[in-house]
């Protein structure tokens, strides 16, 4: 909670042209409120009893209704249905069918009465039957009394859900008891459940897995082949000649020079490979760390743009100890573009969001500076070492081709001069193709392999990490999770304000909600579900005999802690109108205009830029979000004082006691 802040004058939360821009937006498919008619009632009860725990009682009306025509007929069926029909409602809202609905759930109750579900059917009977007494000038307390002792006999679930739902019923000497179980549940339940732990998660995407990566494959042409084959084969000839001529000097001698010469050239062809294969391996190391390759082009420019993005603030955020970032992001420029091309190439098709595979790129950052931190980034690679035998066996072989290839040599040039030269010639151009030829074949065949292992070990490692992170996403919250948590933060505030104001809940002749995102926050949501968002700004309205007490306040959804607090109070003929802007990108707005006040607007629910047509499921979660935000009931009190003033109060008592007479004698009949 934040420190206890002042009294301020009202001010704009956001004004005529302001929108509601979001981090990130997120549709998890799984835990949604898929349902047709086609689906059997068992399932279209259960999906409108969840719509239920979340606030939304027009979609649970209809869903538990359904199920209920339908067959799906028992004492939990009934109970719920009675609590969707008086959700968030006004006695006077009651249609005469709807009347006629609960004097049904009620008559199969009284047959039923063992069950516990039907023993809370016949308590919210009997809280029904006593809200006369609620408005009557002098409540008989034991009458009071009986409804409670008979409440508190249910069990603790069915308790909860009659307090959620009744609450608009429950006024008077009802909301006294009722409130005070409310908050105590509230400061309970409100970081129940690791809340601060998992709440982050529910605005996670879900991770894309990772793909293997291809390596380049051999880049060897034909020209390679031909001076690798031609140069052997000249080696081959005009060495033979020269052998032939030494030989025919002198045998002996040729046999022993020529002995020592091939050995030590098959020794130095294959120690000088290893060393020259070492050099290479450190080169395309070093290469893969400060080269800077081209940025590879891909038709989704949002998407290799959102991977810009990301190499870029991770880099930026994961820095090792002491280093300047600048430094930092010069020193890693090649392998962050080489990386960020590699999933480009990887995830290239437009269907992929970026932030599916954010997961990866913040895998590979953390292990970039790792590698950083431990000096296997800049220190040569393993197979690149080179040991002191083998460059003693490379020396020790050239001279001793030094020594027995010019003897040789003389041997032939003193029995063929002339023929002994140009053989040398050819021999010498021989040995150079050969080399270069062999040399790239060799060279690209063993980077080839070097980048299988490569792949393969980093293919591993990331199908790791992907797993790590499913497993810790695994305990995301349920969107009646998110819904409860709300609920709870809710009602804290209104137990601080009654504080704040030294008012009893009895005080309180009727309170209103308004929830709406903070721009800039990250929201998400279930298939069909409400939008839920990470940062909240909470209107919450308490009418009194002398006047309205109005609080707007900043919830961050993720840690629990309320922002700074407006509160602003004034008489009910303050209150010049109050009605819904809905604009024609989705927004709606709730327009509140007070004498001396400019006119606040709030933005209940909205679209970003760029959001693509709206579909079914996005109309539908459009309007169960606005069915959750308290919009309806909020609506029909600041109507209601616009028009009335004060006296709204007195005509709105004298409506709900003729809605009151109407239902009882609906529930008697």
């Amino acid at each position: 909670m934040s420190a206890e802040p002042q009294e301020t004058s009202f001010t704009n939360v956001a004004d005529g042209d302001a929108r509601v821009g979001f981090q990130a937006q997120e549709v998890h498919i799984e835990g949604g409120y898929h349902v047709s008619d086609d689906d059997p009632p068992e399932r279209q009860f259960e999906v409108g009893l969840r719509y239920l725990e979340i606030s939304a009682p027009p979609e649970a009306r209809e869903l538990i209704m359904k199920a209920v025509v339908r067959g799906y007929k028992n004492s939990r069926s009934y109970f719920y249905l009675a609590l969707a029909l008086l959700s968030g409602r006004t006695v006077q809202s009651l249609t005469d069918q709807e009347l006629a609905q609960l004097a049904h759930v009620r008559r199969w109750a009284t047959q039923r009465s063992e069950d516990p579900w039907a023993r809370g059917i016949d308590v919210v009977g009997s809280l029904l039957d006593s809200l006369p007494q609620t408005t009557a000038e002098t409540p008989d307390p034991a009458a009071i009394g009986a409804v409670v002792k008979e409440f508190e006999s249910l069990d603790p679930p069915l308790q909860a859900s009659i307090l959620n739902h009744l609450e608009v019923f429950l006024a008077g000497p009802h909301q006294d008891w009722t409130w005070q179980k409310t908050f105590a549940a509230a400061r309970r339940n409100r970081t129940a459940k690791d809340r601060t732990e998992r709440v982050w998660k529910f605005f996670q995407p879900k991770p894309i897995p990772p793909r293997p990566v291809q390596p380049p494959p051999v880049r060897t042409d034909t020209a390679d082949y031909l001076r690798a084959s031609g140069g052997s084969a000249l080696l081959l000839v005009t060495g033979l000649f020269v052998v032939y001529c030494a030989w025919s000097h002198s045998w002996p001698r040729a046999a022993g020079y020529l002995t020592v010469a091939l050995g030590a050239a098959v020794v130095a062809a294959r120690a000088g490979f290893t060393i020259r294969l070492a050099q290479h391996r450190r080169r395309v190391a070093r290469q893969r760390l400060t080269f800077t390759p081209q940025r590879v082009p891909t038709q989704s420019d949002r998407f290799a743009s959102a991977m810009d993005s990301l190499f870029d603030r991770y880099f930026a955020r994961y820095l090792p100890p002491g280093m300047a970032r600048e430094t930092w992001l010069a020193e890693t420029a090649g392998i962050r573009q080489s990386l960020r091309n590699e999933l480009v190439e990887l995830y290239r098709e437009q269907a992929v969001d970026a932030k599916r595979v954010a997961w990866l790129v913040r895998f590979l950052v953390s292990d970039v500076r790792r590698l950083w931190l431990s000096g296997e980034l800049t220190a040569h690679p393993e197979n690149s070492r080179v040991r002191s035998s083998t460059r003693t066996a490379f020396g020790a072989a050239v001279v001793a081709l030094g020594v027995a290839g010019p003897l040789l040599l003389w041997q032939s040039l003193v029995e063929a001069p002339i023929t002994t030269v140009m053989a040398t010639a050819g021999a010498v151009a021989g040995v150079r193709l050969a080399i270069q030829g062999w040399q790239t074949i060799l060279l690209e065949r063993h980077r080839y392999r070097d980048d299988l292992v490569r792949v393969r070990h980093d293919y591993e490692n990331r199908r790791a990490a992907y797993d790590r992170w499913v497993r810790k996403l695994a305990s995301k919250p349920t969107d009646a999770e998110m819904a409860h948590w709300l609920d709870c933060d809710r009602k804290i505030l209104v137990q601080d304000t009654l504080r704040h104001y030294h008012l009893a809940a009895q005080d309180v002749i009727a309170h209103a909600f308004i929830e709406a995102p903070v721009s800039g926050c990250k929201r998400a949501r279930v298939s069909n579900g409400p939008w839920r968002y990470s940062r909240y700004r909470l209107l919450l309205f308490l009418l009194t005999k002398d006047g309205v007490r109005q609080v707007t306040v900043t919830l961050d959804f993720e840690t629990t802690g309320f922002g700074d607090q407006q509160r602003l109070t004034y008489q009910y003929n303050s209150v010049v109108a109050a009605h819904v802007v809905d604009a024609r990108n989705g927004e709606k707005k709730l327009s509140l205009t007070l004498t001396n006040n400019p006119r606040d607007e709030l933005t209940i629910t909205g679209e970003w830029p760029g959001m693509p047509e709206l579909g079914d499921d996005d109309r539908i979660a459009s309007q169960v979000s606005l069915d959750a935000s308290g919009l309806e009931r909020t609506l029909h009190v600041l109507e209601g004082i616009a028009a009335e003033g004060k006296e709204w109060i007195t005509h709105e008592n004298r409506r709900e006691r003729a809605g009151l007479r109407r239902l009882v004698a609906a529930m008697e009949d």
